[in-house]
Formats: C-alpha cells, structure tokens, sequence
C-alpha cells in the first residue's frame, strides 16, 4: 500500500525544463565567475578600498601575491599577501559548493551548509582575521611595509 504522506514521483524527480533551467543557471555563474577571475588575473579590476582611501585594504596584493605563486616567486608571495594562497583555497571551495548549490536547486541556498561549508566560513573568517592582523602589522612596519597600491 502506498503512502499517502510520500511525495509523488513527479515531486521529487525534477523535470526536464527544472533540470534545464539548472544548467543553464550554473553555466551563467561559471561564465561570471570566469570573466571576473580573468579580470582580475589580468589586473583590470583596481582595489575599490584603495582608491577610495590611498591605502592598501588588508586584502590588497593577494592578485599579484597569486600571480607571483604561479611562477614560483615565493617571495613575492610574502611580500605582497603571505595568506592569499589559503583565502584562494577557501573561495574555491566556496565556488564549488555555490556550483554544486545552483545544480541541485536552482539558486545559492545549499552554499555553506554541511561539513565542508563549516569549514569553509570558519576558515573565511580566520584567514580574514589574520590578514588584518598582517595589514596592521604592515603599517607598524613588520613585514616589508604596507604593499604598494
């Protein structure tokens, strides 16, 4: 005997257009998230906090620090953000479950549930509290300095 509480097949199997309309959501968001990432490779795309104060934000020279990883310049790294490999990671993650979120339902609901999105916002939160931590003790003159805007 079936039961009468059980959803109707129809309701839990998404249809062809839902599945469709899916695709065609995570392709959008991963054309977006390429063209901002080429932007920002590229260099395109100026701090917003630095033009509006003269200063370097605690995020500044995680691009160039990315970009010098990328060609085995270790110390350029530290010199422009020594934590900018591990806020990639972290935002790569988040990317993943944002794709993974958009596939399964449509939209971004599922991003940051589970274990791994735990992780992931406990570990946006460390690292973000650090890199202050790193742009304060820049302007007191540790580290190289603040970097350069």
């Amino acid at each position: 005997m079936p039961n009468a509480n059980a959803p109707a097949a129809s309701e839990t199997t998404p249809s062809h257009a839902t599945r469709t309309a899916r695709f065609r959501r995570a392709a959008i968001f991963v054309g977006v998230l390429g063209a901002a990432s080429y932007l920002l490779a590229a260099a395109h795309v100026p701090c917003g906090f630095a033009r509006m104060f003269g200063i370097p934000c605690p995020g500044c020279g995680s691009t160039r620090a990315m970009l010098a990883l990328s060609h085995g310049d270790l110390h350029g790294l530290v010199h422009y953000n020594p934590l900018a490999p591990f806020m990639t990671l972290l935002l790569v993650a988040l990317a993943g479950q944002a794709l993974a979120s958009v596939l399964a339902t449509g939209t971004f609901r599922r991003v940051g549930d589970g274990t791994i999105g735990l992780v992931v916002s406990r570990g946006v939160m460390v690292v973000g509290a650090l890199e202050v931590v790193v742009w304060i003790a820049r302007f007191a003159g540790f580290l190289g300095g603040p970097v350069p805007v």
